[in-house]
């Protein structure tokens, strides 16, 4: 019981910071995820979520990492598409790197704030890349 009551509090926190994403016809925009890339297994799950559901509904998400700095974002956001920060952990580095462009995310989600701990880099698991394409989906 009390793990559906943490979900069912995280799925509340993440529609609470859900923005309205729908463009003048009614259809959700497309989303780029700017993901954070990093060295940590959250970091490492970022982009393998953002490139999996790139590859798998490429008409609505496209895959962009932070380290690579705010380039894609920037043309995206010309483009027309709604720009998710996928951070890992606290240390924010997709929002950060948004940041220093200008620019903000239409909606941020963490890693960690799913129920995923920040641990050792090998901690990748595909269950956890799968939470986070339903947060992505949910957002």
């Amino acid at each position: 019981m009390e793990m559906e009551s943490k979900e069912k509090e995280q799925k509340e926190l993440l529609q609470s910071r859900i923005t309205e994403t729908k463009n003048p016809s009614g259809k959700r925009k497309s989303t780029l995820i700017f993901a954070c890339s990093g060295l940590s297994n959250t970091g490492k799950l970022t982009m393998q979520a953002a490139s999996a559901l790139a590859f798998r509904r490429p008409d609505m998400y496209r895959a962009a990492a932070a380290h690579k700095g705010a380039g894609a974002a920037e043309d995206a956001a010309s483009e027309g598409f709604r720009i998710l920060a996928l951070d890992g952990c606290t240390d924010r580095c997709a929002t950060k790197k948004l940041d220093e462009a200008g620019m903000q995310a239409e909606v941020y989600l963490m890693v960690t704030e799913l129920g995923i701990e920040k641990t050792r880099p090998s901690d990748v698991k595909p269950e956890y890349v799968e939470k986070i394409i339903r947060a992505i989906r949910d957002a």
